[in-house]
């Protein structure tokens, strides 16, 4: 990957659409002051004009960026709903700009409804901007990562302060498999994602990754040939409950500890290719469903050979998500690999029995 991939991430439109809603608001400002101080009047029309102009300049830029994001940036299909109504607006709001420019050009004079206008224009990019705020700050679009967290003082609300999912995220349930399977009426579902026994512990996982107790800084810890032998081994059921109780809690940090960075997710139809993919889309829908699932074990295989290991669950789930009846049976099956000391999930298929 060469610098300039690097340099901005994932691409331009992050740093162009500043500049339209500064240039765009900045010049509504201008056209209010120029009807408001009148000995400075000429002098803030042609500010208001200048920077309108500028600003229209750099959201030719910005769509284009936009469009560019809109076809290369990772997302889910509850992202891609959001991804949809931002680009409406971004489209209306371009158009109204643009509009709104040609009329100062042929006027000689900055009339009220001009000012109006402008005012109308700043509305526009405020709305256009909160929906591409959702895409990143409640969907995650075009982040690369998530933040680490650590001490008290960034432990949020719910086990993850920014996974809210509440009524806003109504469309998962249509197209995640959370709420009915294929060929299911609406009153009681028959397929459901990924669930565990209760009776497997998982609210207490005993294998941790990376788990933070062998960080050690000092370097008076030498575990010399038993911690490589320990290593050698994994307990694949105990990840597969580890993953469980992670996403049922809201444990961000810990589902990140257990996936490998290109593991391959496959659900109800869709595919997840890496681990900043399903972090960033599908996983804050399987943090919303599994809360309200419980489940019985009814059968589970293990197996490991050298260096990959496997987990295969079968269970029932019964429970009621989002006012819909849940009763059906799922299938887990884990892939892991050991990459030096650590063992990682490189595979996980999620369906029905």
């Amino acid at each position: 990957m060469s610098r300039m991939d690097n340099f901005i991430i994932p691409n331009w439109h992050p740093l162009l659409v500043h500049f339209t809603v500064a240039l765009i608001t900045i010049s509504a400002v201008f056209f209010i002051l120029s009807k408001i101080i009148k000995t400075k009047s000429d002098t803030f029309e042609r500010v208001a004009k200048w920077t309108l102009w500028a600003g229209s300049g750099i959201t030719v830029l910005t769509i284009l960026a936009g469009f560019q994001a809109y076809n290369s940036v990772a997302h889910d299909d509850v992202a891609h709903k959001v991804m949809k109504v931002h680009r409406m607006w971004a489209l209306i709001t371009g158009a109204a700009i643009l509009l709104v420019v040609i009329w100062s050009v042929r006027s000689k004079a900055v009339s009220n409804t001009m000012v109006a206008a402008s005012l109308v224009l700043a509305s526009l990019i405020g709305v256009t901007g909160y929906f591409g705020a959702e895409l990143v700050y409640r969907h995650g679009l075009g982040v690369m990562r998530l933040p680490e967290t650590s001490g008290e003082g960034h432990a949020h609300a719910e086990g993850a302060g920014s996974h809210d999912h509440g009524d806003s995220t109504v469309a998962e349930s249509e197209v995640h498999d959370h709420t009915k399977g294929e060929g299911s009426d609406d009153s009681k579902i028959q397929s459901a994602p990924h669930e565990h026994a209760e009776g497997a512990e998982h609210g207490k996982p005993t294998v941790k990754p990376e788990a933070k107790s062998h960080d050690h800084t000092d370097g008076d810890h030498d575990h010399g040939d038993s911690h490589e032998a320990s290593s050698a081994s994994v307990d694949p059921a105990a990840i597969s409950d580890a993953l469980y109780a992670a996403l049922k809690s809201g444990d961000v940090e810990t589902v990140s500890m257990l996936l490998a960075d290109d593991v391959l997710i496959l659900e109800g139809g869709h595919a997840q290719t890496s681990k900043m993919e399903y972090m960033t889309g599908h996983m804050k829908s399987d943090m919303a469903f599994l809360p309200s699932i419980e489940s019985k074990m009814l059968s589970r295989e293990v197996g490991q050979s050298g260096d990959i290991a496997w987990v295969i669950t079968h269970s029932s789930i019964a429970g009621t998500y989002k006012g819909k009846a849940i009763d059906g049976t799922t299938r887990e099956f884990l892939l892991l690999k050991r990459t030096g000391t650590d063992w990682k999930i490189a595979v996980v298929q999620w369906g029905d029995k």
